[in-house]
């Protein structure tokens, strides 16, 4: 299990439109400003949300005061948190030319050329700043890590020689260079170079993380344990508890390890979105850690971090999973309580709802999540879903067709779900031809996409048409997803119309055994033993069927007509 990892490289942190103003207002000198109170006047206009309002007010006091560099200064923030990188630059080398040797502003010209991807815009930048504060550390640190995200690692290590040079060594220069030697595969030197501070007792978080990750990569479980050990002793810092959480795991530690990872999630001290990327993996599986511990952390996680709608989320998730249905929906209640733009909260609601029969709730939340997030092609998708459980066909297509049209800037897994979807909705329309095509093109858009597989199959059997096909894509998603009996049903099935009845038999008994059978089930399974010559047992099975066709998809006087002729009636 790896529940975090090394990042090397920090990109922008974009703060709020709110503070941007507050921001510009701290740069103000002794004595109020001319322009404070129309300062005010942005900052009530950012708190209501009207953005273009606040740029308008903005454009105000810089055609009356154009040498206030804050001002401009807050309007490139504005305009960076817009993600518009390039008015943003500009704005901001309007304000250096007015105050040449602000280190804020050139700072912020950084974060923009690195969030822009312009790494090189970046580095010239940091020249600049150099130029003006040669005694800046800090300075030589940031251009190392921007020469070697640039694949200019040897450029990067001169860096840091100059940087020893200058101003000695020390434990963060060591660990940058450590860090380096490792992604350039030079584990031993890293190693070497880090090992010194570890026996003077270095404070330094990132010396024992660090190593700890040399010896993970070198399969020493138990040095990396040691070490990490060590860290915690020596930093005190939380954070290592992660690293340790993978190094027992590691050496099949399985108790130490989740005792480590309870110790991180109960510390104020890691950050948020470090415990968020660890349960995040959790839920992804292949852990270690069953439902019961994930579900331990989960609680921790809203204890500690209550306003955070992932926190509820993340708690709701794995309620879900253990079947406690109606706890979850309150978690997920919670959650878009909290941000109604949490797109996955809202999805996660409405199919909590539709778990529990309650459809309308689902449609009527998957609105509402529409007024929020509109034309979101996930949240269309699922209230089309929403609506097609309900047996409103009209509006499902609608929300469901809105959705592919919307689709088109989202990753093929997303496209795919909403295809096989529209497979199920033009079947249930009576057009085939049309549901055909949807579900092939789903199929092409993910290859792995076994509902839509199973779903085509059966409908391609249902109607005697391309059964050569309908085995090929039943047979695919039994592979892709051995356990499902729903699909083993429909691979019995196809073999069936295909008047293959052993193997039918072998297949269909999978399904039985493997679930609570439902009518169709036992239908199938009372057809496939009629026709492998055991007549008795089938007529058992299609009375069983019967005794469960309320609300099922059966046709019930055919159903009749087998048990009343004892044989299989089309």
């Amino acid at each position: 299990m790896k529940v975090i990892k090394k990042i090397a490289f920090i990109g922008l942190f974009m703060v709020l439109g709110l503070f941007c103003i507050e921001r510009a207002r701290a740069q103000e000198q002794e004595g109020d400003k001319p322009y404070k109170q129309m300062l005010v006047e942005v900052e009530g206009k950012l708190r209501t949300g009207d953005f273009t309002g606040a740029i308008a007010k903005l454009d105000d006091i810089i055609a009356q005061y154009p040498d206030a560099a804050e001002v401009l200064y807050a309007k490139a923030l504005l305009y960076g948190q817009a993600r518009n990188y390039d008015e943003a630059i500009s704005l901001t080398e309007k304000a250096l030319g007015i105050d040449t040797a602000n280190m804020l502003y050139l700072n912020y010209l950084v974060e923009l050329q690195k969030s822009k991807g312009d790494v090189a815009g970046a580095i010239s930048v940091i020249d600049r700043t150099m130029a003006l504060y040669p005694e800046n550390a800090a300075l030589y640190r940031e251009k190392m890590l921007l020469l070697h995200a640039s694949k200019q690692s040897d450029e990067a290590l001169k860096i840091y020689e100059a940087a020893v040079a200058r101003f000695g060594a020390s434990d963060t220069l060591d660990v940058m260079k450590a860090e380096m030697l490792v992604d350039l595969d030079r584990r031993k030197e890293a190693e070497d170079l880090l090992l010194p501070h570890v026996r003077n007792n270095a404070g330094l978080r990132q010396v024992y993380s660090t190593l700890g990750f040399i010896y993970m990569e070198r399969n020493a479980a138990k040095q990396a344990i040691q070490i990490l050990e060590k860290g915690l002793k020596n930093t005190k810092d939380p954070l290592l508890y992660l690293d340790l959480a993978d190094a027992y795991t590691a050496g099949k530690k399985g108790k130490q390890a989740f005792g480590a990872l309870r110790h991180a999630f109960e510390s104020t001290d890691v950050n948020y979105m470090d415990k968020h990327r660890v349960m995040f993996t959790l839920l992804r599986g292949n852990s270690g850690f069953d439902l019961e511990q994930v579900q331990e952390l989960a609680n921790i996680l809203v204890l500690k971090h209550p306003r955070i709608a992932d926190s509820h989320v993340a708690k709701g998730d794995v309620l879900w999973r253990r079947g406690n249905l109606q706890e979850a929906r309150s978690l997920f209640l919670t959650a878009v309580g909290i941000n109604r733009g949490h797109v996955d909260a809202w999805r996660m609601l409405m199919n909590v709802e539709m778990a529990l029969n309650e459809v309308d709730h689902a449609v009527n939340h998957g609105l509402e999540a529409l007024e929020a997030n509109p034309n979101n092609p996930l949240l269309l998708y699922f209230t089309g879903l929403a609506y097609m459980v309900k047996d409103d066909t009209e509006n499902a297509r609608k929300l469901m067709e809105t959705a592919l049209d919307n689709s088109g800037e989202e990753n093929t897994y997303l496209q795919s779900l909403i295809y096989a979807g529209l497979g199920d909705l033009y079947h249930k329309l009576e057009l085939a031809a049309v549901s055909d095509v949807a579900y092939e093109e789903a199929i092409k858009l993910d290859s792995t996409n076994v509902t839509a597989m199973n779903n085509y199959a059966y409908y391609l059997a249902e109607r005697n048409e391309n059964l050569e096909l309908a085995e090929k894509l039943s047979r695919q998603s039994n592979e892709l997803e051995p356990g499902s009996a729903t699909f083993q049903d429909t691979y019995a099935w196809v073999l069936f119309k295909q008047e293959n009845y052993k193997d039918a038999l072998t297949w269909i008994e999978k399904a039985v055994r493997g679930s609570t059978p439902s009518a169709v089930l036992y239908e199938h399974y009372g057809d496939i033993l009629f026709k492998s010559g055991n007549n008795k047992e089938a007529v058992k099975q299609w009375e069983k069927a019967l005794a469960m066709s309320d609300g099922s998809d059966v046709n019930v006087e055919t159903l009749k007509s087998k048990i009343a002729t004892k044989s299989y009636v089309e």
